[in-house]
Parts: C-alpha cells; structure tokens; sequence
C-alpha cells in the first residue's frame, strides 16, 4: 500500500519591485533531509518549495514530484492542491509572514527615500490547511524561537490543530546542525544536538510509527 507525503520547504519571497523581495535566511536543507529521509521508507513525496539553491533540492523517484513555487499566495495554491492526497504533511517552510500590498511594477530608485510600504499578513498555511485535516491524515509543524520556546510551541500546535510540532533554535537556519525537540499531545522529547539529516530520519521514524505501518 502507497504512503503519499506532503512537504513544504523553503522561504518564501514577496517582492516589493521586479528585483527586491521581503524573505528570510532559510536555505530548504530541513526539508531536502525530510524528503530523502522519507523516499529512503519507499513514501511518494509531493515535495512543495520556495526558491532554494538546485543543489538543496532532494532527489526523488518516479512516484513522487517536486513543486517550485515562489510566494507565499503560490505555495499556500499549491499545497491546497496536494493536501487533500497526502497521508502525512510536513510543514517545514519557513512562509514570510507578511506580503506588499501593492508591490510595484518598476524597481525602486535608491533616490526615493523614504520608501513607505504597506504589509497585509500572509495566510497561515500550517493552520489553514491543518484545520482542514481528514480524520487520519497527520500534520506535523516546525516552529523557531528565541524566548518561551517550549511554552510557545505547545500552544502553536495547539492552535493549528497539528499532531506534533518540531522547535528547533535559531542556529538552524542555514546550518546543518541545531537542537531540537519533539512536542506533541503526550509531551515533549529532546533531541538536543542534531544535523538535520538525523533529525530528519527521526522524525520519518516517529511518523512510520504513528501510522502503525
């Protein structure tokens, strides 16, 4: 029997003009780690990410496909789109959480200062799409903190409805190793130090588990 994964990856970039862009250090090794460690258990992925260097990309089988999007309104279209085929979803993207109102057509000159920018916030997909969730169909966040981090991730997953949320430290952008812990209904597990390909295989491990396969 197939098991179908859904993994959002990568930042997201909202731009201001044609070159400009509001986004954030997120390098898409997490869910790259994610992706491979599930094709590794014979998943078929739909693998959902935000613009990222080729080599961050996984490599994937016949059964499972990449989906390369840009903004925020573009990945939340595109998870929509597979959500509803995924047993599991991962929502390891690092979204902008805000997006130009009007962004312009032509690029800002450096003499136009100051430039004013009106922000709307962008749609919560974790929390959108985990709200949505069939009976056995399992979501699983990522949260960074800096201060109440457990405190915080514990209401997060609460909030969006998710089954566990992964809270990992902000030395994880970018770098192959971070702490991390596991929170979910029954508590929560340190990792502590971890590269994210151990991680991403624990975190595979503990998703076979809960779906008893």
């Amino acid at each position: 029997m197939s098991r179908r994964i859904l993994i959002l990856s990568g930042p997201t970039h909202e731009y201001l003009d044609p070159v400009r862009f509001i986004g954030n250090a997120s390098s898409g090794k997490m869910g790259a780690a994610l992706a491979n460690a599930a094709r590794s258990k014979k998943w078929d992925i739909d693998f959902i990410t935000g613009p990222v260097h080729p080599s961050e990309l996984p490599e994937l089988d016949d059964q499972s496909r990449i989906h390369k999007v840009i903004s925020a309104s573009e990945m939340l279209h595109e998870a929509r789109k597979w959500f509803v085929h995924a047993d599991v979803v991962l929502f390891a993207a690092a979204v902008a959480d805000y997006t130009p109102v009007q962004p312009s057509a032509l690029k800002y000159d450096h003499e136009q200062n100051p430039i004013n920018l009106s922000l709307a916030p962008t749609v919560d997909i974790a929390a959108y799409l985990s709200r949505k969730k069939k009976k056995n169909q399992i979501t699983i966040g990522f949260a960074l903190q800096t201060h109440d981090a457990e405190q915080k991730a514990i209401q997060k997953r609460i909030e969006k409805n998710l089954n566990a949320i992964v809270l990992n430290s902000p030395e994880a952008i970018g770098k192959m190793a971070a702490s991390y812990k596991w929170i979910d209904e029954n508590g929560s597990v340190n990792w502590k130090q971890l590269d994210k390909t151990a991680c991403a295989i624990r975190i595979i491990s503990r998703l076979s588990k809960m779906r008893q396969l």
